[in-house]
């Protein structure tokens, strides 16, 4: 019983982290643990029916332990579903229709527009940390931030290179993979989108904007859900058609 309240509580802990990377490290590491506890599990149902249908003094004590345990689990279950933990292409297009399609835009050109010729900028906020710029001021910097913030992104990738394609607007990073917006400057062609959407790691939302994910280094280089998300637009645009 011990053995698993004390499992239970780390993993409330490292859901709880705000540093991503290191809760998904911390988690992982959990999930291999389990594999050892697993035995215990039975143990711990056993003792959660018997405290339930005795009611000697040491069951009744049992039975508040396992109670605890019960809401310690319910609290990890809402931490790991909290949005800054979870995305794929649906909660993307959610985020993106609308108003934040205008802001997002607005943003790049804005921050496209301050950079000196053939120079690019790439910030990243990592929760309250404000990082160093050679470009930017540091009131610049905040406004930066409140403008993302207002959005729920984390970050901004733009260039004014002459053969500039695109800005980037990060939306969320889980672990080591980032999810963001692909912002084209000029509208895609169809084949630039049926090109584009042959790439795992992308989907064309429209004639001018894609989802990207990006796995890391060692991460796997795939959109996870594309056909899902793409199955439910076909679909729901074959509907309104009709």
């Amino acid at each position: 019983m011990a053995v698993v309240t004390v499992w239970l509580l780390v993993f409330l802990i490292a859901s709880a982290d705000k540093d991503e990377f290191r809760a998904v490290g911390v988690i992982v590491f959990l999930f291999l643990v389990f594999l050892v506890i697993i035995p215990l599990i039975g143990f711990w149902i056993y003792s959660f029916v018997k405290a339930v249908r005795q009611h000697s003094k040491a069951d009744r004590i049992l039975l508040w332990f396992h109670i605890a345990d019960l809401l310690i689990l319910g609290g990890i279950v809402y931490l790991l579903n909290r949005p800054p933990m979870r995305c794929d292409a649906f909660i993307m297009a959610e985020c993106y229709n609308g108003e934040p399609v205008f802001w997002m835009r607005n943003t790049v050109d804005r921050y496209r527009n301050m950079l000196p010729d053939s120079t690019r900028l790439v910030i990243e906020f990592d929760n309250d940390e404000m990082p160093q710029s050679d470009i930017l001021s540091e009131f610049e910097m905040k406004q930066l931030k409140e403008r993302l913030d207002y959005l729920s992104c984390i970050g901004i990738d733009v260039d004014n290179y002459p053969n500039s394609e695109y800005s980037t607007i990060r939306f969320r990073r889980i672990g080591m993979g980032m999810y963001s917006f692909r912002l084209y400057h000029h509208p895609l062609t169809r084949q630039q989108q049926d090109s584009i959407n042959a790439n795992e790691c992308l989907i064309v939302y429209n004639d001018s904007t894609v989802f990207e994910f990006w796995g890391g280094v060692f991460g796997a280089q795939i959109f996870v859900g594309k056909d899902e998300f793409l199955k439910s637009r076909n679909k729901n645009q074959s509907n309104s058609k009709q």
